[in-house]
């Protein structure tokens, strides 16, 4: 009896600090509510062990020096995308799998790219755990794109380059949104969002961000 009123302790005080983070997130102009219902339908305590600051609204250290994206930035990259639940969408950046997972119950599939084994191994396991099953997978370099002649409806960059990658605007249907954040000469970077359009590229930067960067690199074992 012990076990079970502390398992549902537990439950309940999950579900209230991942909606103090929904209100945080609103707050803050996140009003598109399929958006806020993905984050809240996916835990994020499942994909970090600092369960303290899961629900923080702050980036978030994984292994191989990388991190798991602050709530408010990936919730506004994805809202910049416009996403359908008819689209095939593109990811550079695995690491654990959080964004992964939230975008999943967003479109009808995502492909994602990371070139950390270990973290794409943990991304494959904590996504498993949700019973999601709309997600492809690749270990490479995100610089190289899917590999495949496919068309992304979207595609969206986790990590800072001072390049848009051309395979990956090759890549990107007419009328396609790219969004990455831009590394400058001075160090500082935006997030920046590419519009294909007949084959012309508009571009329009937002917000100053910090990400790690974006490795051009063979995957790692």
């Amino acid at each position: 009896m012990l076990s079970s009123k502390l398992f549902s302790w537990k439950k309940n005080s999950t579900i209230f600090k991942n909606e103090e983070l929904i209100q945080k997130l609103r707050f803050e102009g996140i009003t598109d509510e399929k958006i806020l219902s993905a984050i809240r339908t996916v835990p994020r305590e499942l994909f970090t062990e600092k369960l303290n600051e899961a629900y923080e609204n702050k980036a978030l250290s994984t292994d191989c020096s990388q991190t798991m994206t602050q709530p408010f930035c990936t919730a506004f990259m994805i809202s910049c995308l416009n996403l359908k639940n008819t689209d095939k969408i593109l990811e550079i950046g695995t690491g654990v799998g959080w964004a992964t997972a939230i975008i999943s119950k967003l479109v009808n599939t995502i492909f994602t790219i990371e070139r950390f084994n270990t973290l794409l191994d943990s991304a494959k396991k904590n996504i498993a755990k949700l019973n999601i099953n709309n997600v492809n997978y690749k270990l490479g370099n995100g610089f190289e794109g899917w590999g495949e002649k496919i068309l992304f409806d979207a595609i969206i960059i986790g990590a800072a380059s001072e390049i848009i990658p051309l395979k990956l605007l090759e890549s990107l249907k007419n009328n396609g949104n790219l969004i990455m954040p831009k590394k400058y000469h001075a160090g500082n970077q935006k997030l920046l969002l590419v519009t294909k359009k007949s084959g012309n590229f508009e571009q329009k930067e937002l917000l100053d961000v910090k990400f790690v960067p974006l490795l051009n690199e063979a995957s790692v074992k």
